[in-house]
């Protein structure tokens, strides 16, 4: 099984949606859940698409086959994944854990966008212009969002980029102090603004996705074109810094964070893991039986 792509274009909006499946976690009548949430997932990819009739019939049965194979292909990976992450939390994070989380990670979204595109692709090739026309406008105006942020004033959009940390440090640790708050804020702070550098490899890839869109090639082909966006998304072009780097900035940016925690904020981050994953051990279950 070939993974998918997941910022650009046309597929980036059908992995996205598609992933929305797995949000409502907490339902736990198994039946019902699967019958609705593979309705609504399909309508929304469906409106994304102006699909057809056919387009959607296709679309649902692909969305239950992908919410039926979501328990094999990711339980003992997610459960894994969660030890590691659990025991990191009470031992203490290094370079070297958050290097093998990150692969665990990786191994992650690859099944999960691989199962994806292979369900996504023979739909896609049944695009008509009419409706690559449709979904490039869908999603020219979520970049349209972006680009207006990038017009907005420097400070104002490192403040919303600094709220945004601390709000996810927050989730994580529960309540902070307003030492560590302002911590946080001098962190982030120091770390380059690459919206720009984000948004052109964006519109890159849609240009390139679009292009591949209207020769109308085979399933394969476009399987093989997403699979090669995906695998090339941390890639923003020559002028901005390489996806090597920004990893490397978010493994400082744990390592800080967990640094200032106190034992009952890294007690809280436990409990809020935990948490996550009985949602999701619940949801798999729950559509595995």
């Amino acid at each position: 099984m070939k993974p998918d792509s997941t910022s650009s274009p046309v597929r980036a909006r059908i992995v996205l949606i598609a992933l929305i499946s797995l949000l409502p976690v907490a339902l736990g009548c198994s039946g019902l859940f699967q019958n609705l949430g593979a309705k609504w997932v399909a309508r929304q990819i469906g409106a994304e698409f102006n699909f057809d009739e056919a387009q959607n019939a296709a679309t649902r049965a692909s969305v239950e086959r992908l919410i039926a194979a979501a328990p094999a292909a990711l339980n003992s990976k997610v459960d894994m994944l969660v030890a590691t992450a659990d025991t990191a939390l009470s031992k203490g994070f290094t370079e070297q854990k958050l290097r093998g989380m990150e692969r665990q990670v990786d191994k992650v979204l690859d099944v999960v966008a691989g199962a994806i595109i292979d369900e996504a692709s023979p739909i896609l090739a049944t695009l008509r212009d009419d409706q690559i026309d449709f979904a490039e406008a869908r999603i020219n105006e979520r970049l349209d969002e972006a680009r207006e942020e990038l017009q907005e004033p420097k400070e104002d959009r490192l403040e919303k980029r600094a709220d945004s940390f601390v709000g996810a440090v927050e989730d994580w640790a529960g309540d902070i102090s307003s030492a560590q708050e302002k911590s946080l804020r001098k962190f982030i702070a120091k770390l380059p603004d690459e919206g720009a550098s984000r948004l052109a490899a964006d519109e890159r890839r849609v240009e390139r996705m679009s292009a591949l869109m209207r020769k109308h090639p085979s399933a394969e082909a476009i399987r093989e074109g997403l699979w090669r966006e995906w695998k090339g998304r941390e890639d923003w072009g020559p002028s901005a810094r390489p996806g090597t780097e920004r990893r490397a900035e978010g493994r400082e940016a744990i390592l800080f964070v967990y640094g200032m925690l106190t034992p009952e904020q890294k007690a809280h981050a436990s409990e809020h893991l935990h948490e996550l994953h009985d949602k999701l051990k619940s949801f798999l279950g729950a559509v595995g039986s």
